[in-house]
């Protein structure tokens, strides 16, 4: 079976690769459920395997199974998972993402079986441990090189080209910018993949995954590829006859950033919630979703898609702000600027003028400085070239909005309002809250949303956070945009409907009929 990887400029799409096929103690299913993988049980706190202590650390037990080999055959234990927190914590690696493993303070082994993780903190997702930063790592291939010599194992090749993992695939061939074949592991606790071999070619550009797609080149979509080609695709194929499957998932949450700073903002009435609502109200973001999205991506309101069963919990407490240019317009009149004949407002004789920033949604920023033209506001527009994207400083330096996307990730969309993620000089300029938003009854229902592990106290969390932003819109939100993969006719067993999910979590039951 063939699938295109679609990749850009510094990606390893070989790596994303052999990540989606490489198993972890727990995955999310099609649905968003969170069931074990490598485990055999999930820690619990009615079964004693998820401790909480008054001190605020915590423990939590996995019992991992008994019949999962790596690829060169040896047993899978409870040292390997060891193993690869100790790589993550150690500070002369150059490891990509440390998160959750700088959460936990030690891990116990009592037997090869047992993994006992101490936590320093309480933290929500203890039981569902789906990260890379613990996902395990074969000690008995590994250790030595790492105890030699770490620069040498930050350069090893089990990090790419021989890679051996625990998933239902193994690699077979990397040819590096070009192609990578994986082949079925016999022995995968699971039994035995359905499908041979899946080789992942690695296509740099929209056109031509159509292109190989419509000739039937390849079998489906792996990778990023654009949502309108996936589209443009499938009305061809389906045009001709055929009936290929095309798998949705809410992907990331676009918004407009908005400039907190006085020094900087611009107007400097973007700091008063009634211009804030006044441009939000004359957005319509479902006309958005309609033209680039053909109406398939949910209008955000808050930090939360209406496809995470955490909206259902926030619904009814949060501010909704429905397309209405005259209710904006009622907004705007309240500052008592005069309007021009040409129909902007004006403020010492100029235009009440603001910004739109972004990197990458040229498209995005038109449509909105239109709707915001509509109600007499004009909008200057700037769309960064890849060397000013660089320049983490010139981003948090917006006079106005930044349009942008982020991954639905607990911690990405917490930090994009928290206090302590505003970037400084002090900080070197890194930090997610671009903005510079402050607000300390928002900062203290983030702390507290990060170690609540009791179901009820985080629905009364999310409804307070999701009340307290919505009313004050630190951000705008606009809407969450969606992935599309798309499969020829005749491959069975893909499903996506979380946006949790990966589109491979089950690989090893697809069929091809």
């Amino acid at each position: 079976m063939l699938f295109s990887s679609l990749f850009g400029q510094g990606t390893d799409p070989g790596n994303s690769l052999k990540r989606g096929l490489h198993q972890k103690l727990a995955v999310y299913d099609g649905s968003g459920a969170v069931v074990p993988q490598l485990a055999t049980d999930l820690p619990s706190q009615s079964a004693g395997t998820w401790i909480t202590r008054p001190d605020g650390t915590m423990q939590t037990t996995y019992p991992l199974r008994r019949d999962v080999t790596w690829h060169d055959g040896a047993l899978l234990t409870a040292r390997d998972f060891q193993f690869a927190w100790a790589i993550y914590v150690d500070p002369a690696l150059p490891m990509a993402n440390r998160s959750l493993a700088s959460k936990i303070s030690a891990i116990d082994t009592p037997d090869d079986y047992t993994l006992v993780i101490q936590w320093k903190t309480t933290y929500p997702f203890a039981n569902a441990i789906d990260e890379d930063d613990l996902g395990p790592m074969p000690y008995h291939l590994l250790n030595s090189l790492y105890e030699q010599d770490r620069d040498q194992f930050a350069r090893s090749t089990w990090f790419n080209r021989e890679f051996v993992g625990v998933g239902p695939y193994r690699l077979a061939e990397w040819m590096p910018g070009s192609q990578l074949t994986l082949q079925a592991y016999d022995r995968f606790y699971r039994g035995r993949p359905h499908i041979d071999t899946i080789i992942g070619k690695f296509i740099p550009s929209n056109p031509t995954v159509v292109a190989n797609l419509l000739a039937g080149a390849i079998d489906g979509t792996l990778g990023t590829a654009g949502f309108t080609d996936m589209m443009v695709a499938r009305r061809e194929w389906e045009a001709a006859g055929k009936k290929p499957m095309l798998q949705l998932q809410v992907g990331g949450w676009r918004m407009l950033s908005v400039q907190f700073r006085p020094e900087l903002a611009a107007p400097r009435e973007i700091l008063d919630l009634r211009l804030r609502r006044a441009l939000l109200m004359a957005i319509d973001r479902q006309a958005m979703s309609d033209t680039l999205f053909e109406g398939l991506a949910p209008v955000s309101h808050s930090i939360i898609p209406p496809t995470d069963v955490k909206w259902d919990w926030v619904r009814e407490v949060a501010a909704t702000y429905s397309h209405d240019q005259r209710r904006a317009s009622e907004q705007l009149a309240s500052f008592g600027w005069p309007r021009g004949a040409d129909g902007l407002w004006t403020s010492a004789g100029e235009p009440v003028a603001t910004s739109l920033w972004t990197t990458t949604g040229e498209r995005e920023i038109a449509i909105v400085a239109d709707y915001w033209k509509a109600i007499g506001i004009s909008t200057n527009l700037t769309v960064l070239g890849e060397a000013l994207t660089r320049d983490i400083k010139l981003r948090a330096s917006y006079p106005g909005f930044d349009f942008t996307r982020i991954p639905i990730a607990f911690e990405n969309m917490l930090n994009r309002t928290y206090s302590a993620q505003c970037p400084s000089e002090q900080n070197r300029w890194i930090g997610n809250n671009r903005g510079c938003y402050q607000n300390a009854a928002n900062d203290r229902v983030i702390d507290a949303l990060r170690i609540a592990i009791d179901p009820d106290e985080q629905r009364r969390l999310y409804r307070d956070l999701i009340k307290g932003q919505t009313e004050d819109l630190p951000v705008l939100p606009l809407y969450f945009d969606v992935s599309a993969w798309l499969l020829r006719e005749g491959i069975v067993g893909p499903n996506v409907t979380s946006e949790k999910s990966g589109l491979l979590w089950n690989v090893e039951t697809w069929d091809i009929r």
